[in-house]
């Protein structure tokens, strides 16, 4: 697997003057004047974990931002609980995202009073501001479009599954299945993949964990083609590099419709806690095969728990940006018309 994986990074540049705040000159604290539902609308947008936020400067304005002012304002947004990641004037947006993440221009936004030029230069979309009320309904990657859930009930002789996925979720997991490594790797997944899991599963454990973890993975990847339906708007692909400590993880995946699975790992021993290492391997199997997707997994040597993390970890981040749904785009990712 190529050690060169970099993640891109979707922005969304605001505006100060218009978006932000209303008035034209900030030279004094009493100059910030908010605009009406800016705190309501970013924090929606900062939730969803969408965007990366820059707020955007007017070089020809330099002159009327006070310094101690735009702290203040910063500050107030971060209390607000809205993450600003960078503030950059309208001529270095080619520069956002650099030295980290490669900025993914061709889904980064601009919001302003007038966007079109400076979005033009940049490579980003224009979004003019009309209230907060429509930036959200444009940008929000739910709201307005069908929900991706899914819910089965599977049971066999050998186990009984019920479970509860919302691939728009925000990373909470509700995960029983009897065994505690397992559980915790499962809510890795959650977590690191920002979907909302229910899970309770009771298996013949005093016979195996072997139907178990398999009957999870079945039923888990089963739920993940379901919510995705007809793929349209995804990202497809997905991939992460990942360290824990001294291991490092590579998982790279593609929702094409068609199964392969590629797996380079070897383990450190044959047990982690009371769990089996070798089961690892049939879980993702079992997922890729019911998920209908192209899945390869590969880690260092290292402690066992360690190398066990970071591949789910890495898989659950791996899936957050395949199954990521873009804001305004319905296109098949594909040019066979058809996932």
């Amino acid at each position: 697997m190529e050690q060169s994986m970099k993640s891109r990074v979707m922005i969304l540049a605001v505006a100060l003057d218009g978006p932000v705040v209303v008035t034209d000159s900030l030279t004094t604290f009493a100059d910030i004047v908010w605009t009406p539902g800016v705190f309501r609308g970013l924090r929606h947008l900062a939730e969803e974990g969408i965007f990366q936020l820059a707020i955007l400067l007017q070089r020809e304005k330099e002159a009327f931002y006070a310094k101690e002012v735009l702290q203040r304002i910063l500050d107030t947004l971060d209390n607000e609980g809205i993450p600003v990641e960078q503030v950059v004037y309208d001529d270095q947006l080619p520069l956002i995202g650099s030295p980290g993440p490669s900025p993914d221009a061709e889904h980064s936004w601009i919001i302003a009073v007038d966007p079109q030029t400076v979005a033009t230069n940049a490579g980003m979309h224009p979004l003019p501001f009309t209230g907060w009320p429509d930036m959200v309904a444009k940008l929000s990657g739910s709201i307005g479009r069908p929900p991706r859930t899914a819910r089965f009930e599977r049971t066999t002789k050998e186990t009984s599954i019920r479970l509860e996925l919302d691939l728009d979720g925000t990373g909470k997991g509700s995960i029983a299945t009897g065994l505690p490594f397992f559980d915790h790797m499962l809510h890795q997944v959650a977590r690191h993949g920002r979907l909302d899991l229910k899970l309770q599963c009771n298996g013949d454990l005093e016979v195996d964990e072997h139907h178990t973890v398999e009957d999870v993975a079945i039923v888990l990847g089963q739920a993940v083609a379901q919510a995705l339906g007809d793929k349209r708007g995804i990202g497809r692909y997905g991939f992460e590099l990942l360290p824990m400590d001294e291991c490092l993880a590579h998982v790279a995946l593609d929702f094409s419709g068609r199964a392969w699975f590629a797996w380079d790992v070897e383990f450190t021993r044959e047990m982690v806690g009371t769990f089996p290492t070798e089961l690892f391997s049939h879980f993702f199997k079992s997922f890729s095969d019911e998920a209908k997707c192209n899945l390869h997994m590969q880690v260092s040597s290292g402690n066992a728990h360690h190398q066990a993390e970071a591949l789910f970890k890495a898989f659950g981040r791996a899936l957050r940006h395949a199954v990521f749904r873009y804001p305004g785009n319905d296109d098949l990712p594909s040019t066979k018309g058809v996932l």
